[in-house]
């Protein structure tokens, strides 16, 4: 696995040189974002939980799946848009070693459910609108319910109106190890769904 990891590392090195030649900068970069949210994580982690990431688009009912699979609430669910603001990771008890440091999404801030809470009253206060990105965390959910080895993650909407939070989905989908996309009869033709898909495949 050593050899392996060097060998990966220096291959991300020079995909990121790559990166800057604009004949090739968006596969090589897109290729860098693979190994370092994906490929180089699970390596160094083979016996961490199956991460599973419900994704799709806007309204689909992606924070209600969660909660049904787990048998409790532990995302938002509602009509406003969008919803989900920050990713929401449930997760058994006995598998939180592997979520509370930055093995995986190591630049989302690991927080516990009542700081929802924190962060809108600080918009309230300033006026100001949550869910522009900035200041995004991973929830974390430990649940009994939850079987231990699997880990869901509740992502925030694909074609969200905010910017960083598509950006976030996206992110959040090239650090699973499994999708689970969701959509409906009014969404399943829209371009974006469609567009990761076909990047998934």
């Amino acid at each position: 696995v050593p050899a392996l990891t060097g060998a990966l590392h220096e291959l991300r090195d020079h995909l990121a040189q790559a990166a800057t030649q604009p004949t090739v900068a968006q596969v090589a970069h897109g290729a860098v974002v693979q190994l370092d949210d994906y490929v180089l994580p699970r390596l160094q982690a083979a016996g961490a939980p199956l991460l599973a990431v419900v994704g799709g688009p806007t309204g689909s009912g992606k924070s209600t799946l969660v909660n049904a699979i787990v048998g409790t609430c532990v995302s938002a669910t509602g009509p406003i848009r969008p919803t989900t603001r920050n990713p929401v990771l449930a997760y058994h008890p006995g598998d939180g070693r592997w979520f509370t440091d930055d093995r995986i999404l190591p630049g989302l801030a690991r927080v516990s459910g009542d700081h929802k809470d924190a962060v809108n009253q600080d918009h309230a206060e300033s006026g100001t609108e949550p869910g522009d990105g900035s200041d995004a965390v991973l929830e974390l959910r430990p649940v009994e319910t939850l079987v231990p080895g699997l880990a869901l993650l509740d992502a925030p909407d694909i074609d969200s109106v905010v910017d960083q939070n598509r950006a976030l989905a996206a992110q959040l989908l090239a650090a699973a190890d499994l999708w689970v996309f969701v959509t409906t009869a009014a969404r399943y033709a829209d371009a974006v769904p469609w567009g990761f898909l076909r990047e998934a495949a």
